[in-house]
This record gives structure tokens, C-alpha cells and sequence, in this order.
């Protein structure tokens, strides 16, 4: 009897131990797995974020839908400058600027005067733009993971996570002096790419995010107030 006393009493120690392993180990294996997500997930975002701010600066506003942007990628083109030689020190005392340099050579007949004055020659000076697309233009979406086809969908991590779509949203905000801001916003909830890790786990943390009155998920831009397309992780 006393011999099964002690088997059982250890049994249940081994138990408490192996229990008291787990509960630690729980929030620091989610933690683990949700970094992991997070940097595939903030790539994305970033991604998106680099894809609206080339469009922004050709159309003045951002797209605002995933068609709109995608095909802005794959079939738009935008101006880049091919730059060829500096000025020289001497040049740049005698008030010449790279503006003036490249005006002149592209008349050299009205200009012949200012290019022997400055010795200024298309073989040694050019300053002409280019259009590609905004893919070969950016080093970051030239990348061989980025998939354009695949921007507009959250990460798929787990089997039988949806294909859901990242929100795209855009709006304005009005300035004091009445100018219109143009603003973006791309967000992931947690729900949709942490779904099938600890329950509790995942509850704690979105209702952290909530009580501090944040988006539960990771988020670049903001559809209603300015914030330089900062996103949440930064």
C-alpha cells in the first residue's frame, strides 16, 4: 500500500511538472510562431505600401481597389532619370546647375554659346528620363519572392486557412487651408493568419490591441488620419 502511495505521489509530481512545462511553454511557443508570421505578413504590407506611393506619385491619389493597383504594376510605366557624369567643381562655381546643363544640351544650336563656355557634352553629361515599369524601377518588388499576382492575399500558414483578400481602403483628410490629403490603409486582422494557434493565446492578444484602442492585426497607413503610410509594427 505504501509502495502505491509513493508511485502514485510521484506519478503526480511528474504530472504538476509536466503541466507547470506546458504553461510557460505555451505563450512563448505562440510568441515564436506569431514573429515568424509577422515577418512574412510586414513584407507584404510593405510591399503594398511601396506599390501605392510609386502610384500615388503619378496619379496624385492612391488606388483604390486591387485592380487598380495590380494593373498599375504589370502594365503602367513611369519616368525614371538615367543619369550620366557630374558637374564638375569648377562648373558649379560658375553657377552652372544640372537643370541649366541638361536645357542646354538638348539645344546645342540656341545653346552653342553656354556649352563651349562650360564644355558641357552628352558624352560626358546626361540627365534623360525613361519609362519602366514600376517593378523594374524598385529593387524591393523586383525581388524573385515577389509575386504580383499573390500581393493582394494574406500569407497562407496553415492548412485550411481561407485566401482571404488584405483590406484596401483609401480617403482623404482636409488640411486647415482646405488641401486634400489623399490617404491608404492595407490591413490584416489576426484572426485570419494566427487562426489555428493557442485559442487563448490569440484572444489575449487581440483584446490587448483592442482595450488600447488599436486594430487587432498588423496594418500600414491609415484610411482616416495621416501618418506618413506608417505601419503599425514601426
Amino acid at each position: 500500500m505504501k509502495t502505491l502511495l509513493n508511485i502514485l505521489l510521484a506519478a503526480s509530481a511528474i504530472l504538476l511538472v509536466v503541466m507547470c512545462y506546458q504553461s510557460l511553454m505555451i505563450p512563448i511557443d505562440f510568441n515564436k510562431e506569431v514573429a515568424r508570421r509577422d515577418a512574412v505578413v510586414i513584407q507584404r504590407l510593405k510591399d503594398v505600401r511601396t506599390l501605392q506611393e510609386e502610384y500615388q506619385k503619378k496619379y496624385h491619389v492612391y488606388a483604390a481597389s486591387w485592380d487598380q493597383l495590380v494593373n498599375f504594376a504589370k502594365n503602367d510605366k513611369i519616368a525614371i532619370v538615367q543619369k550620366i557624369g557630374t558637374l564638375t567643381d569648377e562648373q558649379l562655381q560658375a553657377g552652372l546647375n544640372e537643370q541649366k546643363a541638361w536645357t542646354y544640351l538638348q539645344d546645342p544650336k540656341k545653346y552653342a554659346k553656354q556649352i563651349a563656355e562650360f564644355g558641357l557634352s552628352k558624352a560626358t553629361f546626361s540627365r534623360d528620363s525613361i519609362f519602366v515599369s514600376v517593378l523594374e524601377k524598385d529593387s524591393a518588388l523586383s525581388r524573385p519572392d515577389f509575386n504580383i499576382d499573390e500581393l493582394r492575399f494574406v500569407p497562407i500558414f496553415f492548412e485550411g486557412q481561407a485566401k482571404d483578400t488584405i483590406l484596401l481602403a483609401t480617403g482623404t483628410q482636409v488640411s486647415a487651408s482646405g488641401f486634400e490629403m489623399p490617404l491608404f490603409e492595407a490591413k490584416i486582422p489576426y484572426s485570419n493568419y494566427l487562426g489555428d494557434l493557442n485559442e487563448q493565446e490569440l484572444s489575449n492578444k487581440i483584446v490587448d490591441r483592442e482595450e488600447l484602442d488599436k486594430y487587432p492585426g498588423m496594418m500600414v497607413g491609415d484610411a482616416t488620419v495621416a501618418n506618413n503610410n506608417a505601419g503599425n509594427w514601426e
